[in-house]
């Protein structure tokens, strides 16, 4: 008798398992044998003559969160599970939802292990109010001190990277994959706080040249800054929309990163989010500069304006990527993490390019 009342038990325990939401983990199950092949590993013998070189860096990237605290969460728990992947993780921009003053910003502390994160001021960060522009003027933007006050100083010590106290920019050398990150806060227009603006870029040439002193190749993190672009034709090109790159600032650093280049410096390509699709761009001024964009980790927003549908309970629930820079064969590799196809019903599961000669070597 207590054998049969034991098996409703059973049944009532089992059901909610049934109807869990599953995690990123289990819902892309292919992610650890891509890894394996994107970060090959280091051959000790002579095969092939890759006994010299260098470890590939991985990051766990994603972007446009826009508070949502529920994906935060999964994220954290994907990166949590598969760490030893990864050199880092972080977000490129618009960590709240509208606006500073219209967004609750403490999920983000609420949420362990998000001091793993490494963050970008976007747009809607320094947006005080959901009324101001956030994409032209900014007359009620946040100061740099705020910014730095709200999003950078509770977490920033945990980050690993050299940075100046109230200021929005850093950097992270990776000494053993023979690259150095570099972030950028694209929000500082010279227009609204040219101070801020002229001291960013003033160390964003110094830090460009400490680069090549220490001969590591340059990875560049912001929101956005390509101006006057051009599309890369692939499967993580949208080809019909390219959203606002139009801030003239923006030509400054691309300028600092061709005077860098000319003088022998190595650069990879910058890695940005705000159009909430994907990119594969090159800057029509400065041709050997690739950027590419990813879409928005948040899904509030996708039938607006991603190609990607973003469905519960299938893969496409999730956006990230894994992104690996390879230096000693000069690749860029992502690996899509969540939604791989577009309305377009063109594969996103991953590209790889060589970021030298910006030819597409694969996508699947």
């Amino acid at each position: 008798m207590k054998k049969l009342l034991l098996i409703p038990a059973l049944i009532i325990l089992a059901v909610p398992a049934l109807w869990a939401e599953k995690t990123v983990a289990e819902l892309n199950p292919d992610f650890v044998e891509l890894m394996v092949q994107a970060l090959r590993p280091k051959n000790e013998g002579a095969v092939f003559g890759y006994r010299n070189e260098v470890q590939p860096l991985s990051l766990f990237w994603f972007t446009d969160i826009h508070g949502d605290a529920e994906e935060f969460g999964r994220l954290i728990d994907f990166y949590n599970g598969y760490e030893k992947y990864f050199d880092g993780m972080i977000c490129t921009g618009d960590l709240v939802c509208d606006s500073a003053e219209g967004s609750d910003f403490t999920y983000w502390s609420k949420t362990p292990g998000h001091e793993k994160v490494m963050s970008v001021i976007g747009n809607h960060d320094v947006l005080r109010n959901h009324n101001d522009d956030a994409n032209k003027n900014r007359k009620d933007a946040l100061s740099m001190a705020e910014s730095y006050a709200r999003y950078f100083a509770p977490f920033i010590d945990k980050w690993g990277a050299v940075y100046e106290s109230g200021k929005t920019y850093y950097y992270r050398d990776y000494d053993a994959k023979n690259v150095r990150l570099i972030v950028l806060d694209t929000m500082l227009w010279s227009r609204r706080e040219p101070k801020a603006a002229a001291s960013q870029l003033a160390w964003f040439k110094k830090t460009l040249a400490g680069a090549k002193e220490k001969d590591l190749s340059v990875l560049v993190a912001a929101h956005f800054t390509l101006n006057k672009t051009e599309k890369i034709p692939c499967n993580f090109t949208v080809t019909t929309y390219l959203g606002d790159y139009e801030d003239g600032d923006c030509d400054a650093i691309l300028k600092a990163v061709d005077d860098f280049m000319k003088s022998g410096g190595k650069f990879v390509c910058y890695i940005a989010g705000h159009t909430h699709n994907d990119f594969i761009l090159r800057s029509k001024t400065y041709p050997k500069q690739l950027e590419i964009v990813s879409d928005a980790a948040c899904d509030w927003q996708s039938d607006a304006y991603s190609e990607s549908a973003r469905v519960p309970g299938t893969r496409s629930r999730d956006l990230a990527n894994a992104f690996v820079v390879d230096t000693s064969r000069h690749l860029v590799k992502l690996i899509r993490i969540g939604a791989n196809r577009d309305s377009f019903m063109r594969s996103k599961n991953g590209i790889t390019l060589d970021y030298v000669t910006q030819e597409i070597i694969s996508q699947y």
